[in-house]
This record gives C-alpha cells, sequence and structure tokens, in this order.
C-alpha cells in the first residue's frame, strides 16, 4: 500500500491514542476483518473489500504497523490444513467443520504455508496472527483475544517446526512455496479453502447461528 493510504487507516481507526495502545487496536482493528477470499492478497484489497485470509490480513497488520515506526517481518510456517479438525490439545479446540468440507480433508493430507508476522517489542521479536475473527471463536478457530501488546500470540493455525523468516517478502514467497506442492494437493488445497470460506459465509449469511 502507498503510504498516504496506510496513514489515513491508521489516522481513522486509531487517532491520537499512545502507541501502546496503537499496536493494540490495529490489530484488533485486522483481526475483526472477517476471514474469507477476497480473491486477492493484496493489502489494500483486503482494507476495501473488508475480507481476507492470513495472507492478507497479516500483510496489512504488517504495513500499518511499519507505518506507526514498529520493526516487523513476515513469516511461513508449514501445515497441514487436516490438522484443524484431526489435532487437539487444551490449547488447540477441534475445528467444527461441516461434513462437506471435511470430506476434502479425508482424501489424504492437505499441506499449506500460512503467513503470520513478528513484531519487535520491548528488545524482542514476538508473534502476531491476526487471521480469525473473534466471531469464528465459537465453531473453535484459533482467536487472539485479549492481547496486552507485548508478549507472543498464538499462532492460528497449527504450524510445524518448519518456519521461515521472509523478511517483507512474504507474498513472494508463499507463491513459490506452494508452487512445489505437488499438482494433487494444491487442487485439494484451493477446493478446501474455497469451501471452507464458502461455508464461513453462509454462516455469517445467517447471523452465525
Amino acid at each position: 500500500m502507498d503510504k498516504e493510504l496506510k496513514s489515513k487507516i491508521v489516522k481513522k481507526w486509531v487517532g491520537d491514542l499512545p502507541f501502546e495502545q496503537k499496536v493494540i487496536k490495529l490489530f484488533e482493528k485486522v483481526r475483526d476483518i472477517p476471514f474469507g477470499r477476497a480473491g486477492s492478497r493484496d493489502p489494500k484489497d483486503v482494507y476495501e473489500k473488508n475480507i481476507g485470509t492470513c495472507s492478507g490480513k497479516n500483510l496489512l497488520l504488517r504495513e500499518l504497523y511499519d507505518e506507526i515506526g514498529l520493526q516487523t517481518k513476515d513469516m511461513l510456517t508449514l501445515h497441514r490444513f487436516n490438522d484443524l479438525v484431526w489435532f487437539s490439545t487444551n490449547s488447540y479446540p477441534l475445528v467444527q467443520i461441516p461434513t462437506k468440507v471435511k470430506e476434502i480433508l479425508n482424501k489424504g493430507p492437505i499441506y499449506d504455508f500460512h503467513n503470520f508476522i513478528k513484531i519487535f517489542i520491548n528488545g524482542k521479536w514476538i508473534i502476531a496472527d491476526a487471521t480469525f475473527d473473534t466471531p469464528l471463536k465459537k465453531y473453535g478457530f484459533i482467536i487472539n483475544e485479549n492481547w496486552n501488546g507485548k508478549t507472543d500470540m498464538t499462532m492460528c493455525i497449527v504450524g510445524t517446526t518448519k518456519i521461515w523468516d521472509c523478511g517483507h517478502q512474504g507474498l513472494e514467497m508463499k507463491s513459490k512455496m506452494t508452487a512445489l506442492l505437488t499438482e494433487n494437493i494444491q487442487r485439494n488445497r484451493l477446493l478446501f479453502l474455497k469451501k471452507l470460506s464458502e461455508w464461513i459465509a453462509e454462516l455469517r449469511n445467517k447471523g452465525f447461528p
């Protein structure tokens, strides 16, 4: 995004709040942009369309943090979408997706690369992840709530130990690494994301029953 737009968004969303409160408020504003496919990962499109997935939302957050003077960097972690419904601990609940979406996962592992960011706060790099919006919490999605602006957030995807520091090249790195997946996994990945987004859109239209 150009500096003029970033400055406009920061002024609109956080005004003259103290710096520490700006950090928290900007995160909350981006987090609560509805999760869904915008047809673009560009942060400008995510802001203007008010919808996005991990890539666009977290890169929008990174650009807004850059605007207020925070040090930031894009991160990627390898994960399996299957773990949304297969892997559960006290920290990671099972996501309650319908059978028509879950069936895609039953075909085999679907790998993906999850975008999140790190920000430099109080002399250390900490995790920030604005992927899922608050209403999705009741369906088991990982939501970062009541963040204090100082400590690691929880990644919204059950990631692996394979993590990449991408500098400010998160979109480029994700595209390159996704292209290395097998054609079958790429096809099922796109199908799963499409069906997941359609289901979430249906929930929104019904007012999240």
